[in-house]
Order: C-alpha cells, then sequence, then structure tokens
C-alpha cells in the first residue's frame, strides 16, 4: 500500500470483550487465546457507523501477539483504537494494556491491525478476479493426501469442540486443499462479518497443508486482503478451496475461497499469511509429513 498522510481523525473505544463458554476452546500452547477471527469482528463490531468504510472489505491485516484469556475471566479490557483518512479508509488498531513483573511497569500490545475500505477504493494489485468456475476449482489438481476432521483435531489441529468445525475429510495436494467448513454451532458468534468460524476452520486447512508439505505448524500472522460477498451464518456449510502461493522466506502464503450452497463465492481471502510462531517448539507428526 502506498505510503498515506496522517489520519482526518482519531478516536479510542474502550471495550469489555465477553468470553463465551465455547471461546475457551480456542488454546494454543496450552494457553487459551481470542482467535484472530475473533478480534476482528470485534473492531468491526465497535467500527463507527458515521466514519463509512465497509467492514466486510479489509485490507493489511496483521495478528501481531497473541491475546491470552485468563481462566478466570468472563471479559477482557481491551481498547479499539481507531483512524479515518482522507481517502475514505479506516485503520482499526485492537490492543490491551499488559503489566510487567510485580506490575513495575505497563505497556500497550497490539494484538490485531486492518484497513477497512469505502467502496471502490483498493490498494493496487489486489483487485478481485473474475470468480472461478467452483466446480472446476473445489478440487485441487494431482495426487492427493487425505485426513479425516478426527485425526486433523486430534493430532494437527488440536482444539476443542466448538472450533471443530471442518467437516468431513480435508484432502491435500501440493496444489492446494479442498474442504468442507462450518458456520459453527453458536449464533451468539455472528456479526457484521458473519460467523467467524469457517474461516478459523479453512486456516486449519491451511495448517495441515503446512504440516504436510512444509514440515511446519503455523499460524495465521495476517492476510493481504478479504472480501465478504455474503456473510457465513451459524448452521451452515461452506465448500473451501485454498490455493498455496509462493512463500515468502518462513512465510507459507494462501488464497483462500468459501463458496455457498449455489457454489457462488461467498467470501475471498487473498494472501493469507502463516508461519511458525513457536520457533520450532511444535513438529507435525511422521504420518502427515509427505516421503516420511
Amino acid at each position: 500500500m502506498e505510503n498515506i498522510s496522517q489520519p482526518l481523525e482519531t478516536i479510542a473505544i474502550s471495550l469489555a470483550i465477553s468470553v463465551p463458554a465455547y471461546l475457551r476452546d480456542h488454546h494454543v500452547g496450552g494457553s487459551v487465546v481470542l482467535p484472530a477471527v475473533e478480534a476482528l469482528q470485534t473492531v468491526a463490531r465497535s467500527k463507527p457507523a458515521t466514519w463509512g468504510a465497509d467492514p466486510c472489505r479489509q485490507e493489511r491485516a496483521v495478528f501481531h501477539h497473541l491475546l491470552g484469556i485468563d481462566a478466570r475471566t468472563g471479559e477482557i479490557q481491551a481498547l479499539h483504537e481507531h483512524a479515518r483518512y482522507a481517502d475514505g479508509r479506516c485503520l482499526s488498531r485492537l490492543t490491551t494494556l499488559r503489566s510487567g513483573l510485580q506490575m513495575k511497569f505497563t505497556r500497550r500490545m497490539e494484538h490485531v491491525s486492518v484497513f477497512f475500505m469505502p467502496e471502490g477504493l483498493e490498494e493496487a494489485g489486489c483487485g478481485t478476479d473474475p470468480p472461478p468456475d467452483p466446480a472446476e476449482t473445489i478440487m485441487p489438481e494431482g495426487p492427493t493426501f487425505t485426513v479425516s476432521n478426527s485425526r486433523l483435531y486430534d493430532e494437527l489441529v488440536p482444539f476443542g469442540p466448538a472450533y471443530r468445525n471442518v467437516r468431513g475429510d480435508v484432502l491435500l495436494a501440493e496444489t492446494g486443499v479442498s474442504a468442507t467448513v462450518s458456520g459453527g454451532d453458536f449464533p451468539e458468534a455472528a456479526g457484521p462479518l458473519g460467523s467467524p468460524f469457517p474461516l478459523d476452520a479453512a486456516m486449519h486447512a491451511a495448517c495441515a497443508w503446512g504440516q504436510r508439505y512444509r514440515n511446519r505448524v503455523v499460524f495465521p500472522i495476517g492476510f493481504d486482503r478479504r472480501e465478504i460477498l455474503a456473510p457465513t451464518r451459524a448452521g451452515e456449510t461452506y465448500p473451501c478451496r485454498i490455493t498455496p502461493l509462493p512463500d515468502d522466506g518462513a512465510v507459507l502464503r494462501f488464497d483462500v475461497r468459501l463458496y455457498g450452497r449455489d457454489r457462488r463465492l461467498v467470501e475471498v481471502i487473498r494472501g493469507l499469511k502463516m508461519r511458525d510462531i513457536f520457533g520450532g517448539k511444535l513438529t507435525p507428526p511422521a504420518w502427515v509429513r509427505e516421503g516420511v
């Protein structure tokens, strides 16, 4: 994205993010953390309505630091820092205040940042291509490796029941991933971006691809662009096609497409970025790795 001038206006909105019971099924490295999709939903919900920009058109999302959830808390105190620019785009940042050892210092920790874009404005090179024919693109080309959803969640992406939203088998190939993802069982999780669960599940399938073809356990760290054409809903299922892009050093990159029952696109994510955030401490099991 080109350099942009100073914002016309900035505000900071104090938030108390509710922690429903299902959220505790999302745990990484032994700790419960706020999913990136929930963080995006939070800032979309609290964006000032009068500032324009479409929350369903997102660019340059970065997931900076995991937001841990204390087992004893029922809500998270956070700050939504929001900036509006002359061209209509808005930058949202979700932050929390963190205290150091024995409360000797505090600092603000940034967890997610994302640009919401107005209609007709887009970053150069990020325009939406004409939708491909889903009948030809859902299945990856070449030999496939099948992972059942039970094995995916028992051994590759060990989340609790609320975040086990890949339905049926995941088909992995060098050329891509085919899966069916669900809108989950919690309608209350829906917001301006639809249900958070289908994109979250698509990231699980992409993680499985990284474990097989790159021998790495990778987590989402951002994306270039996301366009929600029809918000997803609880109780619905969505065919999903994931296409690997050239790696960027240690970062794996993917395009993700979610389709509705009529096989029309409902959501497109360009340049999903994933990498190992635990320094190699998590390793894929031998059975999933190609050539082992």
